[in-house]
């Protein structure tokens, strides 16, 4: 591969997965990365993190969403069959008319419909996923990660798997790397206690009310005076406790080392419960009383390295230098 004509760096497109607003600031954090390195991006997903991605200054292509959380777990395999399967057949063939259009030189990713596209396509791939199978109990969702991670697997140059925990759950042919973030810029924010509902099982407001009435001065995450930020980064860093549900924050707090409570709602994000169970400074709960009890005790981690930037550091590998040098990639060849 060589620079373009006009001289400019060659593209990567960066693409997010749609369900949650975590996909897209995980994965604008590699896009900060590789700028940051003098790289050209381009970025598609679409879902509830199209609102991030803009409020940081992009704008991304959006291909059909897919609801597979909503459709098993609201629903039942039948409407998976009948609403995710389709959405993700269009997602699929989007995707491909994409890469068509922005001809980037390498994917990077944590969305399996790119995945799938770039492999039928023939479009290089860097794949980012903390997606085990050990996360879930039922055999159908089980299934379901195996299947995602050996397709992924199969086409993609590298596999990353960014983990907050030691030991298993692993993915079988991943690299294991560090947890991800956005960068930090500018101060901390003065925060006691950030609530950051992104699929609670618990009402938000009334998990803010109840923290309230012990004396915690509460930021909301989307409540009534919050307003969309560019990066939940600094609030994470300077919040005393974090509340959350989604791996995302969870990796925000790993690498700012701040304490972190979690509320699971769904099988994978109780699985990651689970994984966290032997790491200090992340704790769980499944109720408002549970997060009350452990308002006065829960200690922050250490500080994790920022596994957005090995992200970068890999996809370079396959990429020549944005002045136009040459790179062997990572396979020597």
């Amino acid at each position: 591969m060589t620079t373009e004509p006009s001289g400019r760096p060659p593209k990567v497109a960066v693409a997010h997965y749609c369900e949650g607003a975590g996909h897209a600031t995980r994965m604008l954090a590699v896009v900060e990365e590789l700028e940051a390195a003098g790289y050209d991006t381009v970025i598609a997903g679409g879902g509830p993190g199209v609102k991030f991605v803009e409020a940081n200054g992009y704008t991304e292509y959006e291909p059909p969403d897919v609801d597979f959380v909503g459709d098993y777990q609201d629903g039942n395999l039948l409407a998976v069959l009948r609403n995710s399967a389709p959405a993700v057949y269009e997602r699929v063939d989007r995707y491909r008319a994409w890469f068509d259009r922005e001809v980037p030189a390498l994917l990077v990713t944590d969305d399996i419909s790119a995945a799938v596209a770039a492999t039928l396509h023939g479009q290089r791939f860097v794949y980012v996923s903390h997606d085990p199978s050990g996360f879930y109990d039922t055999a159908v969702e089980r299934a379901g990660a195996w299947v995602r991670n050996r397709l992924a697997r199969r086409g993609a140059e590298q596999f990353l798997l960014p983990k907050v925990w030691d030991g298993a759950p692993t993915i079988p042919g991943a690299v294991e790397i560090p947890p991800m973030a956005q960068l930090a810029t500018g101060e901390p924010a003065d925060v006691d206690v950030l609530v950051v509902p992104s699929a609670f099982s618990v009402d938000p407001d009334e998990l803010a009310d109840r923290l309230e009435a012990r004396g915690r001065s509460v930021t909301l995450v989307g409540g009534d005076d919050w307003e969309t930020q560019e990066s939940l980064q600094p609030f994470v860093a300077g919040a005393d406790l974090v509340v959350c549900s989604g791996y995302s924050t969870v990796m925000e707090c790993a690498v700012a080392g701040t304490a972190c409570v979690v509320v699971p709602a769904t099988s994978e994000q109780r699985g990651v419960v689970d994984a966290l169970a032997d790491t200090p400074g992340f704790y769980a709960a499944d109720s408002i009383a549970d997060v009350e009890a452990l308002l006065d005790d829960a200690a922050p981690p250490e500080p994790r390295a920022n596994g957005a930037a090995r992200v970068a550091e890999v996809a370079a590998t396959y990429l020549p230098e944005p002045d136009g040098g040459a790179r062997a990639d990572a396979t020597g060849d």
